[in-house]
């Protein structure tokens, strides 16, 4: 069962990091221009941020795939850097920000309590990577198995990367 567990918890972990990093690395003016906004990080290192944070997503998009411990320091490592969007998230709405989030690029959705729920998400996947990565002996996986946890992850992924268009979509206009 931890097997499974741990393939799932990488899985939407390696999607939903490397879209993002993709995202951010394409649109890396936006991105740079969104931390200013946020004034998440002093103005003379946002271009660093601009770079830094989607290549730190695409470097833990893969550790999390590598044996333990290496997995299993990766797994930490996501589950702190989820927590510092969350409490940047957490800041903005306290701050009554009207501010997009560019966590998968450039977008207009205003960030909301739905993008912290979806980082406190991502934490928990993260913690259960983390969890499995560190248990003894995984054991085997099966077809099937793999299937079924490969499929529901990819759903997960979907989900937690369509957040801003869902909070549009079920939103009240404003």
């Amino acid at each position: 069962m931890t097997a499974y567990l741990l393939l799932g918890c990488r899985a939407v972990i390696a999607v939903v990091f490397a879209t993002s990093a993709i995202a951010k690395l394409r649109a890396r003016r936006d991105f740079a221009s969104a931390l200013r906004v946020m004034a998440v990080v002093p103005p003379r290192l946002t271009g660093v941020a601009a770079v830094g944070v989607p290549v730190a997503e695409a470097v833990l998009a893969l550790l999390v795939w590598a044996p333990a411990p290496i997995a299993t320091w990766a797994f930490a490592a996501t589950g702190g850097l989820i927590a510092l969007f969350a409490a940047v998230l957490v800041r903005l709405l306290r701050q009554g920000a009207d501010v997009s989030c560019p966590c998968f690029g450039a977008s207009g959705v205003p960030v909301s309590k739905a993008h912290v729920a979806r980082n406190l998400v991502l934490f928990a996947v993260a913690a259960a990577g983390l969890v499995a990565s560190a248990a003894p002996g995984p054991g085997g996986l099966g077809p099937a198995g793999v299937a079924v946890v490969l499929l529901a992850a990819g759903f997960a992924s979907a989900l937690i990367i369509a957040t801003d268009t869902l909070v549009e979509l079920f939103s009240a206009p404003r």
